[in-house]
């Protein structure tokens, strides 16, 4: 291969594996599971059965909307990237800047069109979350108090647009609305840690803070099961208990991982594992619907090394 040409292919290598970076493959795997929860958790409750097209619809525009997010992240962290991850594909040089924000932008627009294809109801909560997004990107985050929680709301709001497919009967069900409600609360606390991830020297959170992840997680699934278990049957019970236990297990080997002042690589990949291990609790939520949410479940755990595989070679966090 001619000197030149070589020098072309490893340009072009080098950009493709900046994009890959950008979008933290991990934690995509993640993602379709919050709508997917949130439509068995509902369709459980009013006892029927939601349209697996418009379903399939929600998951790939939670997948779309949190692709976008992330570009939007480096995008707008591009000058901070600078000085703390030098090595990010933007600060780097290996992507442009406005490359990267179009490419939010038309994300974007592509989770908002397949949130149309299910649903008006489902479009409304899909623009909701598009300006969630966008607006803890470009000013949330700034806000030290009020950034981890714009971040839990976007989270909530993914799990809220999978119910939105039955309507604002969907979005309005109880175990729907603890979900949510738990879901923001636990990526607040897994934030706050985060964003101290490349100056943990700097860490002013205390011990009560990062135990707070299990601790509000256990408090979360207990309910779930508590609730699910007088209204369905108890065939789902073994799988949903196991999924909830490795689910808290999950969480409480990593939480220990992030002692106070601990190095950045161990904060980030605490960070990454804790996000990953959502796909347990997402699992348990699902078997609420029984045999199919069983299904889904087992899926989801498939999910769970395929995503810890790529963790190996790029960062979740």
């Amino acid at each position: 291969m001619p000197i030149e040409q070589n020098q072309n292919f490893s340009r072009t290598t080098l950009r493709l594996k900046a994009w890959i970076a950008l979008f933290r493959p991990p934690n995509l795997f993640t993602v379709p599971g919050d709508p997917l929860a949130g439509v068995l958790l509902a369709a459980s409750a009013q006892h029927v059965t939601p349209s697996w097209n418009s379903v399939y619809a929600v998951m790939g525009a939670a997948l779309a909307f949190y692709a976008s997010g992330l570009l939007a992240n480096d995008f707008f962290d591009r000058n901070i990237d600078a000085r703390e991850r030098p090595s990010r594909p933007i600060p780097s040089g290996a992507v442009k800047p406005n490359t990267v924000k179009w490419g939010a932008i038309l994300l974007s627009l592509t989770g908002l069109l397949l949130s149309l294809a299910a649903s008006h109801i489902t479009f409304a909560v899909g623009l909701l979350l598009a300006l969630a997004i966008w607006y803890y990107n470009a000013f949330g985050k700034k806000i030290a108090w009020l950034a981890p929680f714009s971040m839990g709301i976007c989270r909530g709001l993914s799990l809220t647009l999978g119910a939105s497919v039955l309507g604002m009967g969907g979005i309005t069900t109880h175990s729907v609305l603890i979900a949510a409600f738990f879901l923001t609360l636990f990526i607040a606390l897994i934030t706050m840690v985060a964003r101290y991830e490349a100056t943990p020297e700097a860490n002013p959170l205390s011990n009560w803070s990062r135990w707070g992840i299990p601790i509000l997680l256990t408090i979360w699934l207990m309910l779930f099961l508590f609730k699910a278990g007088s209204t369905t049957e108890l065939q789902w019970k073994s799988l949903s208990v196991m999924m909830t236990v490795m689910s808290v297990l999950w969480a409480i080997i990593w939480t220990g991982q992030m002692k106070p002042h601990a190095p950045a690589r161990v904060i980030q990949s605490s960070v990454g594992n804790l996000i990953r291990g959502l796909l347990f609790t997402q699992a348990a939520l699902c078997t609420s619907y029984g045999g199919t949410g069983e299904g889904f479940a087992l899926g989801l755990l498939f999910l769970f090394p395929v995503s810890g595989w790529i963790g190996k070679w790029f960062y979740g966090s």
